[in-house]
C-alpha cells in the first residue's frame, strides 16, 4: 500500500514535483486557523500559508491563487463550508486542490455529505492533531497519485471498470443497507444515558469509518451511472453507422 512507502506529507508533496505547498484555511475564528496552521507546520509540512474568514474571502483566495490543500471549516457565521466547496469546484485552476472539511461536531451525515460533494476527508476540531492532520494529508495525496496512476494505466481501465461494476451491482446495495442499519443502531446506542463514556466513544469510532464506506459506495454508483450516461450520448443511432459497424453490431 502508499501508506507504508510514504510517511511525511514532505515527500508526497515532493512526490507531486512541488516542494512548497499553498495552503487556505478558511474558518471564521482566528484562533482556529492558527491551530491548522500550527499543526501543518507540526506535521512537516513546508507551506505558503493563505486565510480566509467568509466566504467572500475565500472567494478572493482562490481567485488569485492556486491552492494545493484547502482546509474548510463547515460550520461558518452566515454560510457552510459546503458554499465555499463549490465555488472550489467551479474554479478550473483549483481542480487539483485538495479540500479537507473540518466540523465542530462528530456527525456522521456532515462527513458523508462532505465526501459526497468531493472532500477527499474530514476532521473533527475535537480530534485535530498533528498525527490526524498528517494522516488526512497524506491519504488525500495518495487518493490524488492512485487516481493519476489509473488515468495513466490504460490498459487496466476496463478491467477496473468491470471490478467496480460487479461490486455496485451485487454486494454493493445489500453492504449499503447494513451500514445504512449499523449507522442506525450506533446512533442509538451512543444517545442511551446507561453507556459509559468509554463505549460511547468506542461507538464513535466505528460510527466514523461506516460512514465513509457508505459515501465511498455511494460515488462508485454516481461515477457508473455517469459513465453509463456518458457511453449513451456518445453512441450514434442506428442509421448513421456504417453498414460494416451495423454488421459488427448484429454479430
Amino acid at each position: 500500500m502508499l501508506s507504508n512507502t510514504i510517511q511525511n506529507p514532505l515527500e508526497v508533496a515532493h512526490s507531486q514535483n512541488k516542494s512548497v505547498l499553498d495552503v487556505l484555511i478558511l474558518d471564521d475564528l482566528e484562533a482556529d486557523r492558527m491551530r491548522v496552521r500550527r499543526f501543518c507546520r507540526k506535521a512537516g509540512l513546508d507551506f505558503e500559508l493563505h486565510e480566509a474568514h467568509d466566504v467572500a474571502s475565500f472567494r478572493q483566495c482562490i481567485d488569485s491563487q492556486k491552492m494545493d490543500l484547502v482546509f474548510l471549516d463547515y460550520h461558518l457565521a452566515m454560510e457552510n463550508g459546503l458554499d465555499a466547496l463549490q465555488l472550489l469546484q467551479a474554479q478550473e485552476d483549483q481542480i487539483d486542490a485538495i479540500p479537507i472539511m473540518i466540523t465542530s461536531f462528530d456527525r456522521y451525515d456532515i462527513a458523508v455529505e462532505a465526501m459526497r460533494a468531493g472532500c477527499a476527508d474530514y476532521l473533527t476540531k475535537e480530534e485535530l492533531s498533528v498525527d490526524s492532520i498528517r494522516k488526512a494529508i497524506i491519504s488525500a495525496f495518495e487518493r490524488r497519485i492512485l487516481i493519476s496512476a489509473l488515468n495513466e494505466s490504460h490498459s487496466s481501465k476496463h478491467a477496473l471498470r468491470v471490478s467496480i461494476s460487479r461490486i455496485a451491482k451485487t454486494c454493493g446495495p445489500e453492504i449499503r443497507e447494513v451500514l445504512a442499519a449499523t449507522l442506525r443502531h450506533v446512533r442509538t446506542l451512543r444517545s442511551a444515558d446507561m453507556l459509559s463514556t468509554n463505549v460511547k466513544s468506542s461507538l464513535g469510532g466505528l460510527e466514523k469509518p461506516c460512514g465513509q464506506l457508505y459515501a465511498f459506495l455511494d460515488e462508485i454508483s454516481g461515477l457508473l451511472e455517469v459513465e453509463k450516461a456518458t457511453a449513451f450520448r456518445s453512441t450514434p443511432p442506428q442509421s448513421l453507422r456504417s453498414p460494416r459497424a451495423a454488421v459488427s453490431a448484429k454479430l
